[in-house]
């Protein structure tokens, strides 16, 4: 029997691949970018992820004769940790009359394949959501999950990282607060003195955003020719390049929120909060990215039950396979991620 453009698209191949590009798309989810590029991936092998938290020395090394002996150095102090992966999955139901005979968006004809898309897209978008939701829980020092912080979750889930806090010493929703010349620069020194690694990138909420375009101190710097550039070029779709002089740190932005079914717009990233972290090259050093171990079936799409069940397949992370249904004839796609970040 020939093989049909859609049931390519329902392979678990494709799928899968479409679930990725969809995710990897979206807009203002600096936190997982970071994890997923910079971090250092880790494979468990098993439902729980294993990881060790290093302390390196920060004074020196003594001074001595020729005939002095060496000194004793100690050894790193390593915190051996571990915790169980999420899991983030969902499914949706689409009949044949959704896919065969409504007209697909944008379209005056019936396109099962861009219904598929369409469908596609949304699913990944949920995923992608909750995933950012858990990266910048593990930057800001805790990633709690319980049915309040995410609607419909059927357990409660907490990993506590811990980092340090420091209040601003002045307001930045004040437009004559110094934010270049004394906020930045002190947040940078206090990061330095207490990681002993230079600060370079910042990641905030688009409300910070507001507060730097207000300050009369950024506002000056605007009227430098480098400084009008950097203005010009403001965005706030992830990495900005072009704010790496304000301050020394590279903001990127992150929404942090999401829109519950019939409820009001969640915020879960703190307003006026800027979390600091050091350059991309140092980021597989403080930070991991684990990604679990699931299973998808390894056959056809319409294979029976009993075919299936003995046709079991392996893959990291994301996944996405299909399951036709037969009461109303349709297709169910699955969709998920296990890891953690």
């Amino acid at each position: 029997m020939a093989i049909t453009p859609l049931d390519d698209l329902l392979s678990v191949d494709t799928l899968t691949g479409m679930i990725k590009i969809f995710s990897e798309q979206s807009d203002n989810r600096s936190c997982t970018a970071l994890f997923s590029q910079q971090a250092r991936p880790l494979l468990p092998l098993g439902d729980a992820a294993s990881w060790d938290e290093v302390e390196y020395s920060r004074h020196m090394a003594p001074v001595s004769g020729p005939e002095s002996p060496h000194t004793r150095a100690k050894r790193t102090t390593t915190r051996k940790r571990s915790s169980a992966m999420a899991y983030v999955k969902a499914y949706k139901d689409l009949p044949s009359s959704h896919l065969f005979l409504n007209r697909a968006p944008g379209s005056d004809m019936a396109d099962a394949e861009a219904v598929l898309a369409i469908e596609l897209e949304d699913l990944a978008n949920l995923i992608a959501n909750t995933k950012e939701f858990l990266a910048c829980g593990a930057l800001l020092g805790k990633i709690d999950v319980n049915p309040q912080t995410v609607p419909g979750s059927d357990l409660n889930f907490s990993v506590e990282f811990g980092n340090y806090q420091v209040p601003a010493n002045d307001a930045w929703s004040d437009p004559t607060t110094k934010i270049r010349s004394e906020e930045l620069i002190r947040l940078q020194r206090l990061y330095k003195d207490r990681s002993g690694i230079n600060a370079a990138i910042g990641i905030t909420e688009p409300g910070v955003e507001g507060s730097l375009v207000k300050n009369e101190e950024v506002r000056e710097f605007a009227k430098e020719v480098l400084g009008i550039q950097i203005v010009r070029f403001m965005n706030l779709q992830g990495v900005n390049p072009q704010w790496e002089t304000l301050g020394g740190l590279q903001l990127r932005f992150t929404d942090g929120t999401y829109k519950p079914e019939g409820g009001q717009v969640t915020r879960y990233f703190p307003e006026g909060r800027l979390l600091v972290l050091p350059a991309e090259a140092r980021m597989g050093t403080v930070l991991g990215w684990a990604e679990g171990k699931v299973h998808v079936p390894a056959g056809p799409v319409y294979a029976d039950a009993g075919s299936a069940l003995g046709m079991i397949r392996e893959l990291r992370g994301t996944y996405a396979y299909a399951e036709l249904r037969t009461d109303p004839m349709g297709v169910r796609i699955y969709a998920g991620w296990h890891g953690l970040p």
